[in-house]
């Protein structure tokens, strides 16, 4: 198959330095032999971080070196179609549909298999933004905050992570008067459920800074707060019965209890 370099184009420097953290520094070396030595540099690529390859790497198979090098060698000669910044603005621009009915909504894939509960984490605090917004249980009150248990991501891509033990801190600066579905004020309290956006992430240490004053998140600031139980995602709920269901997919009987409670 004729696999010639494509014409150039504007790469986005996050994705690129995403999959180049999770693909390790054999894409690297790949992507700099395919496109030169400076390309990386000249798309604004430069903080690398390989901690997750490196774990990675401990799981991979030696037998299965030359296919991912052709998957190397793709990724480098398709970078301008993989990596372009016009297909983030179309996603951006053109959110996908989301009223009820519309299309069948399940939990994450990672929901239905017996994963490495360290990996999911790392995983889920690489991916983690700022602007991005999380629904937690108060762990513990405090002067200077609240310690949070971040139960799920929501928005578009919703995921449920109650099972992980994620932590989180939203200081006392970043706190909004506490106030129930009724307008009654109150203070808050342990096992208070909030929703709060993402203003900081650090993945080596499993650290997430938050807040409730809609900094960022400016589209989900009327939902940053107390937060009702009713106000779960859908996606939640399924994770929720899953789990209180003790469903682990060995053969696919999960997925299909999943497909049952969405359908009906």
């Amino acid at each position: 198959m004729n696999m010639e370099m494509e014409p150039p184009s504007n790469l986005d420097p996050d994705l690129v330095t995403r999959s180049l953290n999770f693909h390790g520094q054999l894409l690297q070396k790949t992507w700099e032999a395919e496109r030169g030595e400076g390309d990386l540099q000249k798309h604004n690529v430069n903080n690398l971080d390989f901690a997750i390859y490196s774990q990675r790497q401990k799981h991979l198979s030696f037998q299965d070196r030359g296919k991912r090098l052709k998957l190397h060698q793709f990724i480098s000669k398709r970078a301008n179609v993989l990596f372009d910044t016009s297909l983030i603005e179309k996603d951006k621009a053109s959110p996908p549909a989301s009223e009820p009915g519309h299309y069948a909504l399940l939990p994450a894939f990672e929901t239905f298999l017996n994963l490495d509960k360290t990996s999911r984490t790392q995983h889920f605090l690489q991916c983690l933004r700022p602007k991005d917004v999380i629904i937690s249980s108060i762990t513990h009150k405090a002067n200077s905050g609240l310690s949070l248990k971040v139960l799920c991501l929501d928005g578009e891509c919703a995921r449920s992570v109650s099972d992980l033990n994620i932590k989180a801190f939203c200081p006392t600066s970043n706190l909004i008067s506490a106030v129930d579905k009724k307008n009654i004020p109150r203070t808050f309290m342990l096992n208070d459920l909030v929703c709060c956006e993402v203003l900081e992430v650090m993945p080596d240490s499993e650290k997430i800074i938050c807040g409730m004053k809609g900094v960022h998140a400016s589209d989900h600031k009327a939902r940053l707060g107390l937060f009702h139980s009713d106000d779960f995602p859908e996606i939640y709920n399924k994770a929720v019965i899953l789990t209180a269901e003790e469903c682990i997919d060995y053969c696919g009987c999960c997925y299909k209890r999943m497909v049952q409670l969405t359908v009906i």
